[in-house]
């Protein structure tokens, strides 16, 4: 079984984009974790989770981009949705009584391959518009003001 580990090159220099990423590779390990003990409730449980977080996530990852004004935003939300599409019929397969350890190898397989080929080409590109968004955003300000 392939392992996804969070690595120095998935980093985007955003840190609340990158900690997300982090918690999503730990959910990762949570699901080795379960297929190992073979454990039923415990496999649903952190699927859901890895799921519902992923989805979170990149929902948050597209308001960050429609307030950088990302001229692609339209494109990578559609890969997002074709994302959440393909997660949620994980769940839905778990949920209608399929071998939910066979389904959770498919999960962490298809996410954890997705995230990595996903973080590297598809937000990098995003990542500069962010951040300079990020720049004269409200923390930004506040830094200046009360730290410069």
């Amino acid at each position: 079984m392939q392992q996804f580990q969070w690595l120095p090159e998935f980093e985007t220099g955003i840190d609340v984009i990158d900690s997300q990423h982090q918690r999503i590779f730990e959910y990762l390990l949570e699901v080795d974790t379960a297929i190992r003990m073979q454990s039923h409730e415990s496999i649903k449980e952190v699927v859901h989770s890895l799921i519902d977080y992923s989805i979170s996530h990149n929902a948050f990852e597209e308001t960050l981009m429609e307030r950088a004004d990302y001229p692609i935003l339209a494109a990578h939300a559609k890969v997002h949705e074709a994302f959440r599409n393909r997660a949620l019929s994980y769940e839905h397969r778990i949920e209608n009584g399929e071998d939910c350890l066979k389904v959770a190898k498919e999960v962490r397989s298809d996410i954890g391959l997705w995230l990595t080929n996903h973080i590297q080409r598809d937000d990098k590109d995003y990542v500069p518009y962010v951040k300079k968004s990020l720049e004269g955003g409200f923390v930004s300000r506040m830094k200046k003001r009360f730290f410069a």
